[in-house]
């Protein structure tokens, strides 16, 4: 598929026809699946046709992230502190096993970022491309 027609359907589904120029990361990797496309293109799509990439389904960039403080009384899963930890790179969680750990252990990608918040991991390699 072209890079052109990626951006088509980026722009369509994010309301940038309509002028919101906003995507959804959840909408974002469901079109990467839609057009067998990495999600790193439709990432540089949004980038290229200026759409805002929100709403990260792991709770990177939401301004209502769950802080340290917010979750010292969260219980914390043995399971899956292990599964995040198992899953490190070079200290940091990469995105795409943030993903990897929630179907795993069958819970939402929120869950797992912040699980990682709690364990003070930072999530890494963005799938989108929106942070390294």
């Amino acid at each position: 598929m072209t890079g052109e027609s990626i951006d088509t359907v980026v722009a369509q589904e994010s309301g940038e026809v309509g002028g919101e120029g906003r995507l959804s990361c959840a909408r974002a990797l469901g079109i990467a699946r839609h057009l067998e496309v990495a999600p790193g293109q439709v990432g540089d799509s949004a980038n290229r046709i200026k759409i805002r990439i929100v709403d990260c389904q792991l709770g990177c960039f939401d301004s209502k992230k769950a802080t340290h403080d917010d979750l010292d009384d969260a219980p914390a899963a043995e399971a899956l502190a292990a599964e995040i930890t198992a899953s490190l790179a070079d200290g940091l969680l990469p995105c795409p096993a943030a993903f990897q750990v929630a179907r795993k252990v069958r819970i939402t990608p929120r869950e797992v970022g912040d699980a990682a918040t709690k364990q003070q991991i930072s999530i890494s390699n963005c799938q989108l491309g929106c942070f390294p």
